[in-house]
């Protein structure tokens, strides 16, 4: 889900008090015309002193109600939905098993959905391993702490950065300088909960629903920019089963899919699962920063093929 989020926590509150009083009707002509008339100060210096502490409880109330109203969400779906999050949280390692469907939506119009299969491995604080594979592209990323490493499989082809000790904060880098949107990897951060509902303007609780063979309660919400609906297993393991994301404001409305098919939260993860160890014949690429999400980033100046540690012996 693009991570989608982040961004907002930086700053949420964006409401000045002048923007208040322009709510509220406050800085218009006639109120400045009347406030600061010549003599207004000097002659009712008692009135004056109570307009700004009215003033002042204005703006407050303005402030208070425009953070009250910013968000509208269903006590249900926000509890449900917090739940979820809390309860992945505090899963200190995580495998999954997905299917993702994405939306390519063609200049006459025409929408087509095309499919990878994903497996994604996490161990927090800062782990992951993360498998896609489709018909067109295959994909490999491990990250051991200090460094990302993405490959090529079909074109063996790989690239290295050095990033920060967190899972966090190698999305963030990721993403921010890469250029790289991998699907599900919200799911990996510290707190999903937060950032998931970063943005979030409504959410409403439509009860409950089948999801990949479970029952499951089903939550939508909605933002600026894209519309999204998570599926929660009902019962003692609230696991997310499904999601969909809609990019309402691109030309024809494009979706994610996401079909959660497998959580394993039992069996241990090696550690050589976050250890890349290169094919043999592949060779080392340098990575070209922003790249597009969609578009294959090994696009750089290749350097000498790498020799395997069988070639070594």
């Amino acid at each position: 889900m693009k991570r989608i989020f982040r961004e907002f926590l930086k700053g949420r509150l964006k409401t000045r008090p002048v923007r208040a009083l322009g709510a509220l009707g406050l800085h218009d002509e006639r109120f400045l015309q009347n406030s600061c008339r010549p003599g207004a100060l000097t002659r009712r210096p008692g009135c004056v002193f109570i307009q700004v502490l009215m003033g002042l409880g204005l703006v407050a109330a303005a402030l208070g109600a425009s953070a009250q109203n910013e968000t509208n969400i269903d006590p249900r779906a926000e509890r449900i939905l917090r739940a979820a999050c809390d309860y992945l949280a505090a899963t200190p390692q995580f495998s999954i098993t997905a299917e993702i469907w994405r939306d390519h939506v063609y200049d006459s119009g025409q929408k087509v959905q095309f499919a990878r299969a994903a497996d994604l491995q996490v161990k927090r604080p800062n782990r992951l391993h993360a498998e896609f594979h489709s018909s067109h592209t295959q994909r490999a990323f491990w990250y051991d702490g200090k460094v990302l490493t993405e490959l090529d499989r079909k074109r063996n082809l790989f690239c290295t950065s050095k990033v920060p000790g967190t899972i966090d904060g190698a999305i963030d880098t990721a993403e921010e300088e890469f250029g790289l949107d991998l699907p599900l990897i919200d799911l990996a951060i510290s707190d999903p909960y937060k950032n998931a509902v970063a943005r979030v303007k409504q959410g409403i609780y439509f009860g409950l629903s089948p999801a990949m063979g479970f029952q499951c309660h089903h939550l939508a919400f909605t933002q600026d920019n894209v519309d999204w609906q998570v599926w929660i297993e009902d019962g003692p393991q609230p696991l997310i089963r499904k999601f969909v994301i809609t990019h309402k404001t691109e030309p024809g409305a494009p979706e994610l899919t996401a079909l959660i098919k497998a959580w394993d939260l039992v069996n241990r993860i090696a550690e050589s699962a976050f250890t890349f160890e290169p094919p043999e014949g592949v060779v080392r690429i340098d990575r070209l920063k922003s790249s597009s999400p969609d578009s294959n980033p090994h696009t750089g100046k290749a350097s000498e093929p790498v020799v395997t540690p069988k070639q070594k012996s």
